[in-house]
């Protein structure tokens, strides 16, 4: 067996690992309360297992009026997860008074990082759609993401926002856009993972041949710090913290944000504040009092961004 099949094996390994504890955690943890779910809706004809959605809705909204969208992309190395990976998150953000869209996508390596973003356009097309029907106000729109799927939503963000990025991901703009990008521990330079520890930047090189794939010409969009140049984004907010294993992505982040003058602004907990606020705990730990304290803060800063328009 060659290096690069033998680093694939371990990625996947290390990724199942992971599945394990995640749905362990999932069982144990209690379901917030005040929302409900609609889920698997097909967001292309044919799908693939993975090119589902789900649809969140708060219980107490007694109003016929739209509700203001978050749309959620969830992490996992862009190699595990699905729509239902944050589904707690995704029911105390409905909770909270919002219609929320969560999709899965096609995953390394059965697909490069064209077809992931391809996935993720189909779904939000489809809640272009079918969402105005089911109460989703597209007129007030955040877009939110964890570890790669902080990535993910960046990206989109700036082929949303730029034509060159969308002929070359071969990708049709949205007819409505996003308000507001949260990022939630990014990792927002693949390019870069050989600069970290852990499998993940061990197997650097051999996740950026799978994520280009055969399609070169994508092969210098793949960081956001290379597509966010000279592209009027709208405000974005920063969610990190000092114990979190990708920090020094999130530092990466901040620079990128800085050099290209984007508005921004941040909720980082320091090392003092607890040594259990690691990689994205406030997805994955919803019920911890530093979670909600942070998911609140996220949604105040969208509430704060519409509430200039």
């Amino acid at each position: 067996m060659v290096a690069g099949d033998t680093l694939l094996v371990q990625l996947m390994h290390n990724w199942q690992e992971i599945a394990k504890k995640d749905q362990k955690r999932i069982l144990r943890q209690q379901k917030p309360l005040g929302s409900f779910a609609q889920t698997n809706y097909s967001y292309v004809s044919k799908a693939d297992p993975l090119q589902k959605l789900n649809l969140y809705f708060p219980l107490a909204n007694s109003s016929a009026e739209k509700l203001p969208t978050i749309i959620d992309i969830h992490g996992g190395g862009w190699m595990y997860g699905d729509c239902h990976l944050n589904d707690n998150y995704c029911r105390f953000l409905a909770s909270q008074g919002y219609a929320v869209m969560s999709m899965s996508y096609r995953l390394l390596p059965q697909v490069g990082l064209k077809k992931i973003i391809e996935d993720i356009f189909e779904s939000l097309h489809w809640l272009e759609k079918f969402g105005p029907q089911k109460g989703f106000d597209l007129a007030r729109v955040l877009l939110v993401g964890d570890s790669a799927g902080g990535h993910l939503a960046g990206l989109t963000l700036c082929i949303q926002k730029n034509f060159q990025l969308q002929s070359l991901y071969e990708v049709e703009a949205l007819k409505f856009n996003f308000d507001a990008l949260a990022v939630v521990c990014g990792v927002m330079e693949p390019s870069k993972l050989a600069l970290g520890k852990g499998i993940m930047s061990q197997a650097a090189n051999l996740q950026l041949d799978l994520m280009i794939g055969q399609d070169s010409e994508i092969a210098d969009t793949i960081d956001f710090s290379q597509v966010c140049q000279n592209i009027d984004l709208p405000p974005i907010m920063v969610i990190g913290g000092e114990e979190d294993s990708f920090w020094w992505q999130t530092k990466l982040f901040l620079k990128a944000l800085k050099k290209s003058q984007l508005r921004f602004q941040t909720k980082i907990w320091l090392h003092s504040q607890g040594s259990h606020l690691k990689h994205v705990f406030n997805v994955t730990h919803w019920e911890w009092a530093e979670s909600q304290e942070t998911n609140l803060a996220m949604l105040n800063f969208f509430k704060r961004t519409i509430a200039k328009k």
